[in-house]
This record gives C-alpha cells, structure tokens and sequence, in this order.
C-alpha cells in the first residue's frame, strides 16, 4: 500500500489540477489547458481506461484517481488495467482496494471534514480536494469540472457523475471558499455545453460493456 509520504513527495512543488466530471466539462474543449498540468487527478467514472471519447474536452492524462466508490467490483471496473501513479481511497466507506499503488484517507481526515459539512456526508469531489489542499505543498492547486452539483441530474451523465441527495452543494462550496488560498487555486469556469453530440453512448451504456467484457474473463 501507498504511504502518505508517498504520496507527499510526488506532488511535492508540482501543479495540480482535480478534473470533476460535472455537465458543464463536457463539450468545453479543455484537453490542452487540462493535460498541461504536472499531475492531473480524475475521480470515479470521470476515468475511463482506454477510451478516449472525451479526450478534447476532458484530456487524456492521468495521474491520480480518486476513487470512492461503494465497492471494490465496482472500483475494479473503472481501474481496468491500473495505469496510473496512484489510487487515492477518501471516502472511508468505500471497500479496501487490494492495489499497492492505493493510499486510504485516515477516518480521521474524513470525520474532520465531514464536522466542517454540518455532519454531512462529503462528496467524493470535496474530500478528494481536501486531501490535496491538506496534505500536500503544491505550487498550485487548481479544479475543473466543479459546479457543486450545479449541472447534476438524477440521471448519470456520460462521466457517470450523478445528482446525491446526501451531499449538501451549499456546505462545499462554503468549505471550499473558507479554505482555499486564491493565489494558488482557481475554479476554472466553463462555458461547455453540457453534452457530447454525435451519439457518444453515455456511461451506463458504457458500463455494461465492462461488466459484459468482465464476465467473460
């Protein structure tokens, strides 16, 4: 398993950006700005392994993923073939991921963050940010792709990012605002459409093809 010193001396001086999966990445052409960062940090369903549909709007690199879905089957879909750096586990709910390159938030960290919410349940957005923005001396800590639930629907969108009832949008954005330093991270705006055209299929159609593909193994 991954340490946290691990982890600390990776990022240690580098640019950062956490790539969220909200509506309003999609169809916003950022692959440029988005892979011209030191390390790029994806969660969940935003990391498709080997896909490349959305690389002009999201990019094509890879560095972290954080993770915090339920299960580890469900975690191992969108892993695939683990090609990157490192797995960051932050919600403390989430099953043990059996992977060496995986380092677990402390239940620590996330209680603390979780009081700082009201005692509400932290997305995986926030609790991945909070990690970044707690733990590691960066020169920048940047995001894209977040609107605090802004753009969510209760349908996944072709990210797989989908509208919680138990995340409070208006706690994040207060913790985010009282806890970032604005000389070293922005919220990128975004002026995307919110789809992809040409029929990309959408991540649940995109899903079944690996738990089809899953099975066969």
């Amino acid at each position: 398993m991954a340490t946290l010193e691990d982890l600390q001396e990776y990022c240690l001086g580098k640019k950062i950006i956490i790539v969220g999966n909200s509506s309003s990445l999609l169809g916003s052409y950022n692959k440029k700005l988005i892979d011209n960062y030191d390390i790029v940090v994806r969660i969940n369903r935003g990391y498709q392994y080997k896909r490349g549909l959305f690389d002009e709007h999201i990019g094509s690199t890879t560095n972290i993923l954080s993770i915090g879905v339920k299960t580890a089957t469900q975690a191992a879909i969108i892993i695939q073939g683990n090609s990157v750096n490192y797995i960051l586990s932050p919600i403390i709910y989430s099953e043990k991921l059996n992977y060496p390159n995986v380092y677990d938030i402390t239940q620590d960290t996330y209680n603390s963050l979780k009081q700082s919410l009201g005692n509400v349940k932290p997305s995986t957005g926030i609790s991945t940010y909070n990690f970044f923005n707690r733990f590691i001396d960066f020169s920048r800590l940047d995001l894209i792709g977040f609107d605090f639930f802004e753009s969510s629907t209760r349908q996944r969108n072709q990210l797989g990012h989908i509208k919680v009832a138990d995340h409070d949008s208006s706690k994040e954005i207060e913790f985010f605002e009282n806890n970032h330093d604005p000389d070293k991270t922005i919220i990128h705006k975004l002026k995307g459409i919110g789809y992809i055209p040409n029929n990309i299929p959408t991540h649940h159609q995109t899903n079944q093809f690996f738990l089809k593909n899953n099975k066969r193994r």
